[in-house]
């Protein structure tokens, strides 16, 4: 009787081992059995830092909000100036509250500069500061970008004379009249300036300044020199 009570101890036990092993396998220490990590995004702008010139008002808000977010998910630092550091609404209603002002921008502590559009973007087209800021960028061999109406900023800062560039439809004429080779494409590249159309761009304007970007740094490495022509 002890001797069937002990086999069937033995054979529950046993059972037991059997289907937790089922549950849980142990393997080995070294056995070359993984688990695999989970996908990590690459971050190709991992280190970069990137400002934003927006208007005082009527900015246009998916190519502040697209265009900072799509940069910021390929590891940019970004920072929003404008003229006030006041809240400031978009021409479809969002509302966003300037780092700092225009005035504040050391190019030094940047890679890049992009000038957002908008119906608002209108009030900078003459602003000395947004233009004189576009040129210290330039000059400091940086990347200077704009979209929609904004590029007309750099046409008036003396940057896109004899460069081949985009605008809004409406605005090409400004910047024929600066000296500008307007092209009718959704995005221009012409070296370390990026000029966009308009919203429906901003994929492409993405793409074309985290490219300008690599390159730049690149250009920079020691054995390289990034041509550049100075603007007075």
């Amino acid at each position: 009787m002890r001797t069937l009570i002990g086999i069937a101890l033995l054979g529950g036990l046993f059972l037991l081992v059997f289907f937790a092993g089922l549950k849980a396998p142990v393997y080995a220490k070294g056995s070359g059995e993984s688990v695999a990590a989970p996908a990590v995004a690459p971050k190709p702008l991992l280190g970069k830092k990137i400002v934003f010139v927006i208007a005082p008002d009527k900015f246009r808000d998916e190519e502040l909000f697209e265009t900072k977010e799509r940069l910021e998910k390929m590891g940019a630092k970004t920072r929003v100036v404008s003229t006030t550091t006041k809240t400031i609404t978009g021409m479809l209603g969002e509302k966003v509250k300037p780092d700092g002002l225009l005035n504040s921008v050391n190019p030094d502590s940047f890679d890049a500069i992009v000038f957002v559009g908008g119906v608002g973007v209108m009030a900078l087209w003459d602003n000395e500061e947004a233009q004189a800021l576009a040129k210290k960028f330039y000059n400091k061999k940086k990347i200077v970008a704009a979209i929609c109406l904004a590029p007309v900023i750099l046409a008036n800062a003396g940057l896109l004379d004899g460069v081949k560039a985009t605008v809004f439809r409406s605005a090409k004429k400004k910047l024929m009249a600066k000296g500008a080779e307007y092209v009718n494409k959704k995005v221009v590249r012409s070296g370390r300036i990026i000029t966009a159309s308009g919203p429906s761009a901003i994929p492409e304007f993405v793409a074309k300044i985290r490219e300008a970007l690599m390159e730049n740094a690149k250009s920079k490495s020691p054995g390289t020199v990034a041509p550049a022509t100075p603007m007075k």
